[in-house]
């Protein structure tokens, strides 16, 4: 997610799609064309650690709202990527908007806590990002086009093994949803093909001092640390190793690409290698060309993979709504499932019954102060 991102593929996801709201809390897009024929809550973190990915999944919803015909009109509402403000934002889209669908839980975290709220009421959930694996299980309202971190887990356990040659990992992750889930599977794939973790410890988000841990994981004498978290205390975790002289490599996940990585931890961050999805603004495929044309003009910036994910989120949800008999919650659950497939920038879409998508991952590794490109790898 956000598990999982800017201008030729690093530049600028910090650019906001409504630069008037100065209160990303509680707003709602541009007025929608008369002819609009419904609205729809999205629940995003737009401020907070977390704002770099809600505020480019925004930039992606609002890019596919221009170019739409009937757009729907959508209330936005801040969970900052907390929780207990994720459960405020979607009652209050449940109860006082009165909206059948809402994308969002952009974050594990927070979309394990409102899956069971929507479920109840009735209320599809559709989430850009978030990956644990057993947000799968907790309700047939809840779909992603995110592949879980049973995928992602998988992709990098055998990256590991079979593209870097590690056997021995240390694993260093946030305590939420979102790093448990990852860790679990990672552990679970890379023990499987033959490796080992030697060691293993959380932190909460927000943390800002890992010296002790990392000495405590550096004298294991792992292979590579693995980091599954946010890039808040990346940079810290790569800066303060590389003052310990801790020189061991460095893996991660999608969260991880973000200009921040290169501008926060400079150095520190050289030789960091983790997975993202396949979208590449210089690709001449038209679905995606076309879109990073669009976004560019609209937002001055290259789009990123957050973008993208926010923009095919709001083209199925809309597919979905204006094809189904009523704009009742199982009747768009009923849509979404028989949508078939769906290309987009992000990637070709297609739900399982479990209403999950797989996509191909590629690595990137941090190399000359850039991210570059090592191609993709499989499960």
């Amino acid at each position: 997610m956000v598990r999982r991102v800017s201008a030729s593929l690093l530049a600028t996801m910090m650019l906001f799609a409504c630069k008037g709201n100065e209160n990303p809390a509680s707003t709602a897009s541009a007025p929608a064309a008369a002819s609009a024929p419904s609205r729809i809550g999205a629940l995003l973190p737009l401020t907070g650690d977390a704002a770099v990915y809600g505020k480019a999944i925004r930039n992606g919803i609002e890019l596919a709202r221009s170019q739409s015909k009937t757009p729907f009109e959508v209330v936005y509402e801040d969970d900052r990527g907390q929780g207990v403000q994720a459960v405020s934002g979607v009652r209050k889209l449940i109860d006082i908007d009165k909206v059948p669908a809402i994308i969002g839980g952009a974050m594990s975290s927070t979309a394990e806590a409102i899956i069971p709220i929507c479920t109840q009421r009735q209320v599809v959930l559709i989430s850009p990002t978030a990956t644990k694996p057993s947000l799968t299980q907790m309700g047939g309202y809840f779909f992603r086009l995110w592949p879980s971190d049973n995928f992602d887990g998988a992709i990098m356990a055998n990256a590991a093994i079979n593209r870097l040659g590690l056997k021995r990992m240390a694993v260093l992750y946030v305590n939420l949803s979102y790093g448990s889930g990852i860790t679990d599977v990672f552990e679970r794939e890379f023990t499987k093909r033959g490796g080992t973790i030697i060691a293993k410890e959380g932190y909460a988000q927000g943390a800002t001092d890992f010296r002790t841990t990392l000495t405590k994981l550096a004298a294991q004498r792992p292979d590579a640390i693995f980091l599954p978290g946010y890039v808040a205390e990346i940079t810290q975790i790569l800066k303060q190793a590389r003052q310990l002289d801790i020189n061991t490599r460095f893996l991660g996940v999608n969260s991880m690409y973000d200009p921040k990585l290169l501008e926060v931890a400079g150095p520190a961050a050289e030789g960091a290698v983790f997975s993202y999805p396949t979208f590449d603004t210089a690709s001449q495929q038209p679905v995606i060309s076309d879109f990073v044309k669009a976004y560019h003009a609209m937002y001055g910036a290259d789009p990123d993979a957050f973008a993208a994910q926010g923009y095919d989120t709001y083209r199925v949800l809309e597919k979905a709504m204006l094809s189904a008999p009523s704009r009742s919650g199982p009747d768009i659950v009923q849509s979404l499932h028989g949508i078939g497939t769906y290309q987009g920038p992000g990637g070709t879409i297609a739900f399982d019954k479990s209403g999950d998508v797989q996509k191909p991952l590629r690595l990137i590794t941090v190399r000359g102060g850039k991210f570059v490109d090592e191609g993709s790898v499989l499960q």
